[in-house]
C-alpha cells in the first residue's frame, strides 16, 4: 500500500523509496526476452524495451502485464535525490537494513551497465498476503534520479537474466513537461487558485502549495496532496473505516481530530468520503480535510489538504473546485 507522509512528500527521495519498498502489487509472468522498440514511459525521462507481453501501464508510471500481473514501476525524483539514496545502494548491508522494514529480503546488489549509464542493482523477494514476488530494483540518474522496480511472482516464467538485459536497455532522455507529467496520471485534476502545481510524483500523485516556495520543509504554506492506489480491494462500506486508518497513519495526522464525517460526491463515485477536522501540526495547528474516492478494480485516489487555521476558510472554494475536477483517466 501506498501511503501519505507530508514529510516525506516533501522530500521526494524518501517518497521514492517508500515506493520502490513497498511496490504496486501488480505481478505476473514473463517470458523470454527479445529485442523490441523502446517504449517510453508517459511522463517520465525514461524508454526502455520491454520483455514480450509488458504494455504501457494506465494505472501507474510503468509497464505491467495484466493477465500475468508483472509490473515494471517507474519512479523519478530531483537530481539531488541521487546521492541519498546512493548512500544506500551502494552498501549491500544498509539497504538489506533498510528494505527488511518493508519485508523485503534483499540478496543482492551490484553495479549495471545500461543505455542510459552506470547503474545500481539490488535484487530480492517479498511476502505479501503469502505470496512471494521476486523483485529488481535499479538507480540510475540523468536529468532526474531514477529509480525502476520490476516485481513478480516467485513461480512465474520471469528469468532474470531477461530481467537484467531489459534494465541495460533503459535510456534517458530529457525531462518531460509539468503538462505531460500531469497527462500521464492515472486520474486527471485541476489546480485552482491559489493552489498552484509543484510537481508530480512516482507517476501517481500531484503536489499543489499556495505560496511563494516549492520545497516548504517547515510546513508553513497550505499543502495538498492528490494519490491514486492500485492493488489491495476495500470491503463494501468500509471506506470511511479506511480512510481513518491512512489518516492515523499519515505523518503530521496520527492524532487528527476528526470532527466531521461525510458522504460526498469524489473522484465520479456517489459515495466518497469526507473527513475533516484539526490537527496538532504547526505552532497553532491546522485545519485538514480528507477525500477519497473508489474506482473500478479496487483503485483508489485521496487528496488531503492542510492550511493554517485562519488561512483555511478563504481556501475553501479552491478546495472543492479541485476537488471536484478530479477523476479516474480512462
Amino acid at each position: 500500500m501506498i501511503r501519505f507522509d507530508l514529510g516525506t512528500m516533501r522530500h521526494a527521495a524518501r517518497t521514492a523509496l517508500r515506493l520502490a519498498m513497498g511496490g504496486l502489487l501488480a505481478a505476473g509472468l514473463a517470458v523470454t526476452a527479445q529485442a523490441q522498440d523502446r517504449t517510453a514511459i508517459s511522463g517520465t525521462t525514461v524508454s526502455l524495451a520491454p520483455l514480450k507481453g509488458f504494455v504501457p501501464s494506465s494505472k501507474f508510471a510503468g509497464l505491467e502485464h495484466a493477465e500475468a500481473k508483472a509490473s515494471v514501476l517507474v519512479v523519478e525524483m530531483p537530481p539531488e535525490a541521487h546521492a541519498q539514496l546512493q548512500a544506500l545502494f551502494g552498501n549491500a548491508d544498509t539497504a538489506k537494513a533498510n528494505f527488511a522494514k518493508q519485508n523485503i529480503v534483499i540478496d543482492d546488489a551490484e553495479d549495471i551497465e545500461t543505455a542510459g549509464g552506470k547503474g545500481r542493482i539490488l535484487t530480492g523477494q517479498q511476502n505479501v498476503a503469502g505470496t512471494t514476488f521476486d523483485k529488481w530494483i535499479v538507480l540510475l540518474k540523468g536529468a532526474k534520479t531514477v529509480m525502476i522496480t520490476v516485481q513478480a511472482p516467485e513461480d512465474s516464467d520471469l528469468d532474470g537474466d531477461d530481467v537484467v538485459t531489459m534494465l541495460k536497455s533503459v535510456s534517458l532522455g530529457a525531462e518531460p513537461t509539468l503538462d505531460q507529467k500531469l497527462a500521464a496520471l492515472p486520474f486527471r485534476i485541476r489546480a485552482a487558485e491559489p493552489f498552484r502545481v509543484v510537481d508530480t510524483f512516482g507517476g501517481l500523485g500531484v503536489l499543489m502549495t499556495s505560496g511563494p516556495l516549492n520545497v516548504d520543509p517547515k510546513g508553513a504554506q497550505p499543502m495538498l496532496i492528490v494519490s491514486y492506489q492500485t492493488g489491495g480491494q476495500v470491503p463494501a462500506g468500509q471506506l470511511a473505516a479506511v480512510g481513518e486508518k491512512l489518516l492515523q497513519t499519515t505523518r503530521g495526522f496520527e492524532k487528527a481530530e476528526i470532527t466531521k464525517r461525510e458522504t460526498v460526491a469524489f473522484a465520479g463515485s456517489k459515495d466518497g468520503v469526507l473527513l475533516s477536522g484539526k490537527t496538532a501540526e504547526g505552532s497553532t495547528g491546522k485545519r485538514f480535510a480528507q477525500y477519497i474516492g473508489l474506482g473500478a478494480d479496487g483503485r483508489f485516489v485521496r487528496m488531503i489538504v492542510s492550511a493554517d487555521e485562519a488561512t483555511y476558510p478563504s481556501l475553501e472554494p479552491a478546495i472543492k473546485a479541485i476537488a471536484d475536477s478530479i477523476a479516474f483517466a480512462q
